[in-house]
């Protein structure tokens, strides 16, 4: 490989990463949002996918390469993840505070990173072990210091630890099915099977899919555009490109911006605590960032 092409893939890599990292900024202001729309966590999973696919489909559609039942076969177990994940989620945020949410769902790269060494045989250096793991324990002080919020509940707790789980397998699906179907596709494939999956739970639990108010429409149209295509596609496009872990790294940016948005719109409070854990979660996400193809030693 000459070293014009090795400059081209690493600029590529770099690029990849500021794609991650909008994907989870993004993310971040979907717990808000779930939060703030009225109408129930499983309405707002079938009205978020079902525009989400729409969109995707025809997208695909005019771009000459529509959304094949091959596709949809081969990312039938992403879906399946993706759609108990923002079942889980979703209702988490119902039952629970943003930040215990969002707290439990930081604990990912965790899981991600012993995976992703055992199985894919990706690099993690000592340092960005060292770092990743500041950067997990500053995420930790960023929603353990919340005060002043009174609404919790064990059941909300439980379903963002299962939703933990079914985001991970996402995550390692996502990795696993890049060499068989492109992002987007994948990204279209998943949407339209969470969407129906959503549907089903609707039915089972026999869920009234009632019409939003004009208000909810707005926030739905924004989640399922900045949180659901422009993250989701963004997030699967640069999983291709970058180590499964670094991508996984990344969403410890998503407590961060929940609780900034959670003090903004739900007033739930921020303190001196959380304030200096954010800038030590965003510095050392920083850090790794920059890191990346510059440090040789692995573990």
């Amino acid at each position: 490989m000459t070293d014009k092409n090795s400059q081209e893939i690493h600029n590529y890599s770099r690029l990849a990463l500021v794609g991650a990292a909008f994907a989870v900024t993004a993310w971040g202001s979907s717990g808000v949002i779930v939060k703030y729309i009225s109408v129930s966590s499983t309405e707002i999973a079938v009205y978020r996918f079902t525009f989400y696919s729409i969109v995707m489909i025809a997208f695909l559609k005019a771009k000459g390469t529509p959304l094949t039942f091959q596709s949809i076969k081969i990312a039938f177990w992403g879906g399946i993840a993706l759609g108990l994940n923002v079942a889980f989620f979703f209702e988490s945020l119902k039952r629970t505070t943003v930040v215990n949410a969002t707290i439990i769902g930081s604990l990912q790269p965790v899981l991600i990173s012993v995976y992703s060494y055992k199985v894919f045989k990706e690099k993690v250096t000592r340092r960005d072990i060292f770092i990743g793991v500041i950067a997990l324990v500053a995420t930790f002080g960023v929603v353990a210091g919340s005060s002043g919020t009174t609404e919790w509940d064990v059941t909300g707790d439980l379903f963002a630890c299962a939703a933990l789980f079914t985001w991970t397998a996402y995550f390692i699906i996502s990795k696993q099915t890049q060499d068989r179907v492109s992002p987007l596709e994948f990204t279209a494939a998943t949407g339209v099977i969470t969407g129906i999956l959503n549907f089903l739970i609707a039915l089972v639990f026999s869920v009234a899919l009632t019409v939003p108010s004009s208000r909810d429409i707005f926030w739905l149209f924004i989640l399922a555009t900045v949180a659901g295509l422009i993250g989701h596609s963004l997030m699967n496009w640069s999983l291709v490109r970058i180590p499964l872990w670094v991508g996984s790294i990344l969403t410890l940016f998503v407590p961060v911006v929940s609780s900034l948005l959670a003090w903004i719109f739900l007033e739930e409070s921020l303190n001196a605590l959380q304030i200096f854990s954010t800038c030590v979660v965003i510095l050392a996400l920083g850090a790794i960032l920059l890191g990346q193809g510059t440090s040789k030693e692995s573990v």
